[in-house]
């Protein structure tokens, strides 16, 4: 299996501007970095968990064959049309423009969050999040249709959930290692992912969703 076709798909979850936002946000407060990691271990493990339980519905989709109907080609193409349609919204409707929070109770909420509710922000955040869940939805029908060994698809799966949850752990790592230098550091990661992080997303959107559409129509008229 060719890992490097999953990588955009990642990279389309990885850009998250809220989860980065609250991440870096959460660095600044009291409870600093134990609700940060709590919250980068909740995201990654839903990413995770989401792209077992995708590659597990893309197995149990039939095979194309004469007989049945191409259920596969169609989970495909309704996949690529959401996907283009969230490209659509994305451009249309963005959210947190600079990657900053939204309000001040957005702010105080968000002091108020120890390591448990910071978990459970990281898997609200994917869990919630449409575009994420049809991007591991389009990752999981890859591999039913690439059918790869049991080394391959591990390797294919760790591959996909450690750059989709990279923005995620970065925040952490630079707060660690550069200590009290890493504020200015994270602030340029949350404003340029609030500047270019929906544009490349949209990019994303578009070329995953292109592909997933193609695959599906190209499988229906053959």
């Amino acid at each position: 299996m060719d890992t490097a076709l999953l990588v955009p798909g990642a990279l389309g979850i990885a850009l998250s501007p809220v989860s980065v936002a609250s991440i870096v946000f959460l660095l600044g407060h009291r409870r600093g970095y134990a609700s940060a990691a709590a919250c980068a271990a909740g995201w990654v493990l839903a990413i995770a968990v989401g792209l077992v339980v995708a590659v597990v519905v893309g197995e149990r989709l039939p095979a194309e064959s004469g007989d049945g109907p191409p259920v596969r080609e169609f989970v495909a193409v309704a996949a690529g049309v959401v996907l283009l349609g969230l490209a659509v919204w994305q451009w249309t409707v963005r959210r947190l423009p600079d990657g900053s929070p939204s309000s001040s109770r957005w702010s105080d909420a968000m002091e108020a969050l120890g390591p448990l509710r910071a978990f459970g922000l990281g898997v609200l955040g994917f869990v919630s999040n449409a575009k994420a869940l049809v991007l591991v939805l389009a990752a999981g029908l890859s591999f039913g249709d690439a059918d790869p060994g049991p080394v391959d698809a591990v390797t294919a799966g760790v591959v996909f959930v450690l750059v989709a949850g990279s923005t995620a752990v970065l925040p952490i790592v630079l707060a660690v290692v550069l200590g009290s230098h890493a504020q200015r550091a994270l602030a340029a990661m949350r404003v340029w992912i609030g500047r270019w992080g929906s544009l490349v997303l949209v990019a994303v959107l578009v070329v995953v969703g292109l592909v997933q559409l193609v695959t599906g129509i190209a499988g229906l008229l053959d």
